[in-house]
């Protein structure tokens, strides 16, 4: 009998390219998928409608359970004004455009009548679930795209119906509105304008009372120059010799590059009482100097858990696909920071929540438990 030749789309094509760049490319993508449930989810993609073909490709990648392998800017558009995030099981909306500020600090119930008990086993298939922070952040990120909200057949227009713990209204797709979001965790003009305040928006620390506090956002120095860092640092170092107690926040750091401060958190001294603020945010590269800080420096773990697996893929390559020219980033290395561990997250010694109200009121626990406590 003879076989029928397979249509060779630029759909399949691109698919065809994608895998063999992945199998290439990425430390180990089948030890969390079989290849064969792997080639299947992609063989579905390519049957999808041209506009959801990226998020059916996100779907396959979520497979391969890395945060660092996934289609890059499938959230660019198709968006509703505001930003939300979750607390003890709950999602909040804790930013919005102008037009919507009214229902910051709401708790969101259901989009068009669908609760999110039934929303978030669809949409959570685009996430890598590598853990459940992962997963979490993932879940906040994916909930205001009216895109993905529209391929899981939860919206069919430009506007949705929100109902929250406060009230129902129609909230309309708008991707050119700025949204502005509540940041607690962001140093205030006040903080700043302390005289012992040092440092930019990537790096920058000043005292509270006889303790340093020292926050790191970005694992880069880009915008900045070597001086700037040199300059940074042996101010810091500086200072730190006459405090008694030593405190790095990394909630806000989602990584970069290792080499930019490892050189600093080596040379921090070792007769000071030092502490890690982590949180939910604190991902990749602020991963490696959360764990040399725990293993090397014996530092006090504080805040909310981790945002990620200690022992996972991460580092990766651009892929561009040939066709539809998106772009894939396609993790390439695998990290065991702690070695012959199953653990799945990080957690605090000394838990500090940061809460909704925290969020409307714009009030960093930190602050408060450092006056109280060191």
């Amino acid at each position: 009998m003879e076989q029928t030749e397979i249509e060779q789309t630029p759909e399949r094509e691109d698919i065809e390219y994608l895998v063999n760049k992945i199998e290439a490319t990425h430390f180990n993508p089948y030890l969390n998928v079989s290849r064969e449930d792997f080639i299947n989810s992609f063989n579905k993609a390519q049957e999808e409608d041209k506009e959801f073909f990226p998020l059916a490709i996100q779907e396959s990648l979520a497979l391969i359970g890395d945060a660092h392998t996934y289609v890059k800017g499938i959230l660019n558009n198709d968006y509703l004004p505001i930003e939300c995030k979750e607390f003890e099981g709950h999602f909040y909306i804790i930013g919005s455009s102008d037009n919507y500020n009214h229902i910051i600090g709401h708790e969101i119930l259901k989009i068009n009548e669908h609760p999110l008990s039934e929303i978030f086993p669809q949409i959570s298939r685009l996430s890598s679930k590598e853990n459940r922070e992962v997963l979490l952040s993932d879940l906040s990120r994916y909930l205001p795209s009216n895109k993905i909200l529209r391929y899981y057949n939860f919206s069919n227009s430009d506007s949705v119906k929100l109902t929250t713990n406060n009230e129902e209204l129609n909230i309309k797709t708008d991707s050119k509105q700025k949204v502005k979001t509540k940041e607690p965790l962001k140093w205030k003009m006040s903080d700043k304008n302390d005289p012992t305040y040092f440092g930019n928006n990537k790096y920058q620390f000043r005292l509270i009372n006889n303790n340093l506090l020292f926050q790191y956002n970005d694992c880069t120095n880009e915008g900045h120059t070597k001086e700037e860092l040199r300059t940074f640092k042996d101010k810091l170092l500086n200072s730190a010799q006459s405090v008694d107690n030593i405190i790095i926040d990394l909630r806000r750091n989602r990584g970069g590059n290792t080499e930019v401060m490892r050189d600093l958190f080596e040379k921090l001294p070792n007769n000071k009482r030092i502490y890690v603020a982590m949180g939910r945010k604190t991902f990749s590269s602020a991963m490696h100097h959360l764990l040399f800080l725990k293993q090397e420096k014996e530092a006090v773990l504080i805040g909310e858990n981790a945002g990620q697996k200690p022992n996972r893929f991460g580092d990766y390559k651009e892929i561009v696909l040939p066709n539809s020219k998106l772009r894939i980033a396609c993790s390439f290395k695998y990290f065991e920071l702690i070695p012959n561990s199953n653990i799945d997250v990080i957690e605090p010694d000394i838990r500090i929540p940061v809460t909704i109200d925290d969020y409307m009121n714009e009030t960093d626990p930190l602050n408060k438990w450092i006056v109280e406590n060191l």
